[in-house]
């Protein structure tokens, strides 16, 4: 394959699973604006908490596992050695057979001791949800080692849509079961685990198709065995060796640049405590956090996960094969694609963060619609810095500097922890402190990053296309959203209701928005035509672009 087609596949493949990303992440935010609503504000505090350190876990036992497979191989495929792919394979899975067995134990039997008394039920119900995640983790491993973003994309999106119908249903269900049984005031605990076993069925229903997809394509990998003439099969030894030289490191960064969020928790829950204020007052403003703020701001943190996702087996691959210009091309291209993504949502949010916040959850008081909000438009740069860190990340990992990313994340995280002690010891600025701490560590962990990205392959970061222009048109963007919502709403002021009038205006605003944004990009040649035409229907949109001239 050429070097144009490999670049153009990989925009290709990094833009089909950033794209499955925002839909899953969409799919998520619309289902969890009944779900917020059934839970209230405790119950999203509850859930918040077990989701939190279900997330941690997950991370420690099968978040590496994607990178790690992918990446081992890319190596092994670039060279042909499809023989020792499947090795690679089998080992995974044994591996991810016995690490989710300790991992789903720990989860149940040590829930009193990671969350408080009432989300202690909802967190031990996803214990069987960690087993099953590795074995998906796997797959996908697989499927990104051969440039293929298809099936994991799609895999999001069904698992999306089986965790939104499952949770609203038994969530429902579960607060039914309390009420009826006499235990109405835990209404919102039962609830919380409701939710947390629609978690667990959408794993499934993602693992079964991933399965099926791997069962469709198992006769063309028993096809290039046969083909293979590898003298230097691995070992079963050599294999667990391998997997673990590359998954360890990336668990230990993985897990440091990873739990920040449950530390936030735990010192948030303690201080608020010593502080003299109620559980249930400090839960929910928590879940004002973790259940809106997240939701929303983890859309565009996704998209860039996608990204790196993308960009690991593909930089191996060119490592591997010593093609440090095309290490650096594909960076460039990953690093383009986060930025143009994340640094417009980031604006959005800034811009339109209170209005959004309002129309998808409705039954929210005004006190907490102005929290959420506050959370949005403080933690927009943090967004973008996220995006940043996770292609400098991927980038890492991919070409074996898999402990730097450790490093790094561990010297941020010792001022993470630091600077949020003091804000919510000696402020009063509450769930801000997040938001400011949480800066502070990315912040450290791209420096440090990059540094290294740098020194290592001589990349440097092109300023103009990269990040001014994008910003340039993600202002033009805000100016224009800000605009076009005060007018509607002008209009609407009299005719409509308050709910109706922000829902239209937002709407409008938003559609105006993204179409400034594309227009502005083009127009400030962010992007070029060759570079249009990566995307999937790229020859559509570029001829587009051309009639409408913002194209050369």
């Amino acid at each position: 394959m050429s070097k144009k087609k490999r670049a153009t596949n990989f925009a290709m493949q990094a833009t089909i699973l950033a794209a499955a990303s925002i839909v899953s992440k969409l799919i998520g935010m619309i289902y969890n604006i009944p779900f917020a609503n059934i839970l209230e504000a405790e119950g999203n505090g509850y859930y918040g908490k077990a989701q939190t350190v279900y997330y941690l876990i997950l991370l420690i036992a099968t978040f590496s596992i994607p990178q790690a497979v992918s990446k081992i191989m890319a190596e092994r495929i670039e060279k042909g050695e499809y023989k020792n792919v499947k090795r690679i394979f089998d080992v995974s899975m044994l591996y991810v057979f016995a690490v989710g067995l300790v991992a789903a134990a720990i989860t149940y039997f040590g829930a009193p001791y990671f969350v408080s008394p009432s989300a202690v039920l909802s967190l031990r119900v996803l214990a069987p949800t960690v087993f099953l995640s590795g074995f998906a983790s796997v797959y996908r491993g697989y499927f990104q080692a051969y440039g293929n973003m298809v099936p994991t994309s799609i895999s999001q999106v069904v698992e999306q849509v089986f965790n939104a119908v499952f949770s609203i249903t038994m969530a429902i269900l579960f607060m039914r079961i309390a009420t009826n049984s006499g235990n109405g005031e835990l209404r919102q605990m039962y609830g919380a685990a409701g939710g947390t076993v629609g978690t667990g069925v959408a794993v499934l229903a993602g693992l079964i198709y991933m399965a099926i997809m791997f069962a469709k394509n198992k006769g063309e990998l028993k096809q290039r065995m046969s083909e293979d003439k590898t003298a230097d099969v691995l070992s079963y030894k050599q294999a667990v060796k391998l997997l673990l030289m590359i998954a360890t490191p990336i668990i230990f960064s993985s897990f440091i640049y990873n739990i920040n969020g449950t530390i936030d928790m735990k010192l948030y829950d303690a201080i608020m405590i010593k502080k003299g204020m109620a559980e249930e007052v400090f839960s929910a403003q928590y879940g004002l956090y973790s259940r809106f703020y997240l939701v929303l701001a983890n859309i565009p943190i996704a998209m860039a996960a996608a990204v790196a996702s993308t960009i690991i087996p593909k930089v191996s691959a060119q490592h591997a094969s010593s093609d440090i210009e095309g290490c650096r091309r594909s960076i460039s291209k990953a690093m383009q694609l986060t930025m143009v993504l994340t640094i417009p949502c980031a604006i959005g949010f800034m811009v339109l963060g209170k209005a959004i916040i309002s129309m998808l959850y409705p039954t929210l008081s005004t006190e907490s619609v102005n929290t959420a909000a506050g959370l949005l438009l403080y933690g927009g740069v943090s967004i973008v810095f996220y995006g940043f860190s996770s292609v400098l990340n991927g980038v890492l990992q991919g070409v074996g500097k898999v402990n730097f990313p450790v490093i790094s994340a561990s010297c941020a995280l010792v001022f993470h922890i630091i600077l949020l002690y003091v804000l919510l010891k000696y402020t009063d600025i509450g769930t801000l402190s997040f938001i400011a701490a949480t800066f502070l560590y990315v912040f450290i962990i791209v420096l440090m990053n990059y540094w290294k990205v740098k020194q290592y392959l001589n990349y440097h970061v092109d300023w103009k296309n990269d990040i001014l222009i994008p910003l340039l048109a993600a202002v033009i963007m805000g100016i224009v959203a800000g605009v076009i919502y005060k007018v509607v709403g002008l209009i609407l002021s009299g005719v409509t209701g308050t709910y109706i009038g922000n829902a239209v205006s937002t709407i409008i605003a938003i559609v105006f928005a993204a179409v400034a944004y594309g227009v502005s990009l083009l127009k400030l040649e962010g992007y070029t035509e060759e570079m249009l035409m990566a995307f999937p229907k790229g020859a559509v949109i570029a001829r587009v672009a051309k009639q409408l001239h913002l194209v050369k």
